[in-house]
Formats: structure tokens, sequence, C-alpha cells
């Protein structure tokens, strides 16, 4: 749906957000604007335990810290959706309409109980956005974003508005967990990056390399699981050297626009040893222009987390799917008809049919078979796609 925003708030936004990746400090401002975009009191990204639902403030805004300190102390474990919100994909945006139609309880019962009553009503939070913005083994983190009881329930246009910012949240989020500092001296940008043990390029618009820290050049040597080709950087299969190209160039011509493009990309070694690349683009803002001149994006390139990246988070970043098209994908290539799919999804096959359109546009592919050998491919070492 269209967005009533003008481009150049919704670009400073962005814009703080990636600053933010580099400078943490930089976090509370940053939440605030995409806090102004929907009307939203409050912002967090809160960082919980997999296993134990302890919980944690990360970045944040707005907010009275009694009442943060209550949550984080007693209520939080409260929260009735806690069931619920790690079955979402990372990336996808979590209503509280749809947690509650997925609780399968009275929402107004619901909304009796001590959470909502004793802490949500009292701290001024009638409505959140919500999304999974980082996820392991052992934690995810969210981002949220609270209404206060003055508006109305969120809808399309706040969960639109959402869905807008949750990539440039997320690549924020992974590169600044990356980095690991308080701060980068302009001055001295490429110094620090070689005192990083992960590897860094900064590269142009062509993805051509500017200068590559030590582990990189490492990588480089090697050539896995990146590596140069004539001065331009290059991964280790076809779609993900595409997959970083195409966020290359769109951090070059507007960053606003580089949406899922560059986010965990999956790339690998001869050694099949999976790693993951995040591209930060450095062209606008007004921190990172100063940071490398001359570069438009740093691509920043690290084992990964797991043995395997999920195909499906995989397929998301290889081809920019959204998480339904490439959950779809997946039913599809195990051999699944599109009626199997839609009930196995819970989806209409109306539903599926649109979305398995668009999956065969953006994957060059036209059969299932196609699919399936897409899939297979994901599986680690990740090979070139037929």
């Amino acid at each position: 749906m269209s967005i009533d925003i003008a481009p150049d708030k919704l670009s400073d936004v962005i814009g703080k957000i990636y600053d933010s990746a580099v400078d943490p400090a930089l976090w509370p401002l940053a939440l605030e604007g995409a806090c102004g975009l929907i009307g939203a009191t409050h912002s967090y990204i809160g960082i919980y335990d997999s296993d134990r639902w302890g919980m944690r403030y990360g970045p944040q805004w707005g907010g009275d810290p009694h009442w943060m300190k209550l949550y984080r102390e007693k209520y939080g474990e409260m929260m009735p959706f806690w069931k619920i919100i790690p079955k979402f994909d990372v990336g996808e945006v979590i209503s509280s309409r749809r947690t509650f139609e997925i609780a399968g309880g009275n929402e107004e019962e619901i909304r009796k109980s001590p959470f909502f009553t004793e802490w949500a009503d009292p701290a001024g939070h009638r409505d959140s956005v919500t999304s999974i913005v980082s996820r392991s083994e052992t934690q995810f983190g969210l981002f949220h974003l609270l209404t206060p009881p003055t508006r109305d329930l969120c809808g399309p246009e706040e969960w639109a508005v959402a869905e807008l910012l949750v990539p440039h949240i997320r690549r924020a989020v992974a590169i600044g967990d990356l980095l690991d500092m308080k701060s980068i001296a302009a001055t001295a940008f490429e110094a620090t990056l070689d005192t990083l043990a992960i590897a860094v390029v900064l590269v142009d618009a062509e993805a051509r390399i500017r200068h590559a820290n030590t582990a990189a050049q490492t990588m480089l040597s090697a050539d896995a699981p990146i590596m140069s080709r004539d001065g331009l950087l290059r991964a280790s299969t076809t779609p993900a050297t595409l997959a970083l190209a195409t966020a290359i160039a769109r951090a070059a011509a507007n960053e606003s626009g580089i949406g899922l493009a560059g986010i965990g990309v999956p790339v690998s070694g001869r050694d099949g040893r999976p790693a993951i690349a995040h591209v930060l683009p450095l062209k606008s803002g007004k921190l990172r222009p100063d940071l490398a001149p001359g570069a438009v994006a740093a691509v920043f390139v690290t084992p990964a987390q797991l043995e395997a990246l999920p195909p499906v988070e995989a397929l998301v970043a290889l081809y920019e799917l959204t998480p339904t098209e490439a959950r779809v994908l997946v039913e599809i290539a195990s051999g699944r008809n599109r009626a199997a799919a839609a009930e196995a999804l819970g989806i209409a096959d109306s539903t599926v049919k649109t979305h398995l359109a668009r999956v065969f546009e953006k994957t060059g592919t036209s059969e299932q078979s196609e699919l399936a050998k897409l899939v297979a491919s994901l599986t680690p070492p990740v090979a070139a796609r037929p």
C-alpha cells in the first residue's frame, strides 16, 4: 500500500539507523525518528533468551524508566505471546491483532490479564508493532514500536511503515554487533577496520575494492569465501555475487531503497565453512560519508553462527524474497502442489499462486524441479545454482 510519508523524512530516519550501526550512541535518535513515522511514544530493541525468556534492553527511546524496570524484572515473563513470537520469521512484522489471532483466545479476555492491567495499560502502551531482527540458537532480538492509548490501534499503514524500516534495522543491528565498539573516528576508519577480526571490504558503486582490512586480505588471497576479479569484489557463487552487487548499487543510488538486499548473504569457501556477508551503505547520513571517501559501501564477511543458514533466510538474502515467498518456495520445492502448500502454510491457494509467480520471477526459474535444485544448493557447502 502507498504510505503518506515525505521521502526526505523517511530517508532521514534510515540514515540515522545506519549511522547507529557505526556509533551506537545515535540509536535513540534513530528510534525517535521511527516513532515519529507512526505516532509511537516508545521504541526499543530487546534481547531475549530463547530458553529462560529473560530480557535485557538494548537501544531505546521514550518510555518511563519505572515501567521499563518493572517489565524487565516482573511483567516481561507474563507477556502472553512468548510461545508465539519465536515462530515468526526474522524480518516478519508482528502486529498485536495477528498475535491475538494466533493465541486463539478472546482478545478482550487476554487484555484483562495482569500483563495488560498491571503493566501495559498504566505504562501507557495500548498497541505495538514488533519484528524479530536477529536470532541465534540462544537468543533473539525484537524491534518494538509502542503506541499510546490516545490513538487508534495499529493498522495496515503502520505495518507497512514497519516493513520499510525493519530491513534497515536488521542490517544496522547485525553490523553493529560485528563492530562492537562505541564509536569510530572518521580520521582513522581504515586503521580501525584493520584491528577487527572480521573481514571488511570498502567498495565503490561498481563493487571495485577501495580498501580491504587484514582479515579480508586473507580471504581474498585464499580466493574464498570472497575474491577479487579485476579489482571487483566477487563471492563464491553467482547468486551471492549478484546479491552483493545489487545491494552495493542500491547503496550508491539511494540507501532508502536497498530493502532486503545485502543482509546475511550466504557465502562459503572451498572448505565448505558457511559465512555470511552484510552490506552497510556509506554514502548518506551525517556520520558515514566522511568515514571512507570514495567508498559507497562496506561489506562485512563473518562465519555463520549456525552450521547452515536456514533455507528460508538464505533464500530471502539471495533473491530478496519476502519470508512468505521463501516459505512458499520451500513448500513447492519439497514436492507439494499448491493446495498442499496452502494448507501447510495456513493461507489461501490464490495467495500461494500469487507468491509462486513472484518466486519464479525473482529466482529466474519456471518449474518445480528448478526450485528443488535451488533449495538443495543451499545445503552446505552453498553451491552455485544450476
